[in-house]
């Protein structure tokens, strides 16, 4: 069989048994937009390459044996040359600044066998906390009573 050159169709066919109802096809062609996918007769348009193949064909007619010329793309030509003033946009821009840093923080410098200390001890500070706070609530009990 020869094969079918509709878009969407991809079907191979014989001549003596295509009808006017044999191909379902896309009469459009693909667009592709940014990140969508879609065709010119349908204005359903997907992100999804699956979903872009999946896209119901719209027009049922014979299978078509002639392959479709190879679309041109227009060659862009620039010849005179702008001045950068004219490669500026023409509209007003508006910059939004990101705000200045804060200033970094001074640490303290400690003593490396006092940190060493506190990270064995860490128990027996966070113990020492603990029992501080305590006391602490105890004595302000006693001052209300």
């Amino acid at each position: 069989g020869l094969a079918g050159y509709s878009w969407g169709c991809g079907q191979r066919f014989d001549h003596e048994t295509n009808s006017d109802d044999a191909c379902t096809y896309h009469p459009g062609v693909p667009v592709f937009h940014d990140a969508l996918k879609g065709w010119s007769c349908y204005k359903r348009r997907t992100t999804d390459f699956s979903d872009f193949l999946s896209i119901v064909r719209c027009t049922k007619g014979r299978h078509n044996s002639e392959k479709p010329p190879e679309r041109v793309k227009p060659e862009v030509k620039t010849t005179e040359k702008k001045e950068i003033s004219e490669l500026k946009p023409k509209f007003q821009e508006h910059i939004i600044q990101a705000p200045k840093p804060v200033e970094a923080i001074k640490r303290i410098n400690l003593d490396p066998y006092l940190i060493s200390y506190i990270k064995i001890n860490s128990k027996c500070i966070k113990e020492l906390n603990v029992r501080a706070k305590i006391i602490k609530l105890l004595e302000e009990n006693r001052k209300i009573s």
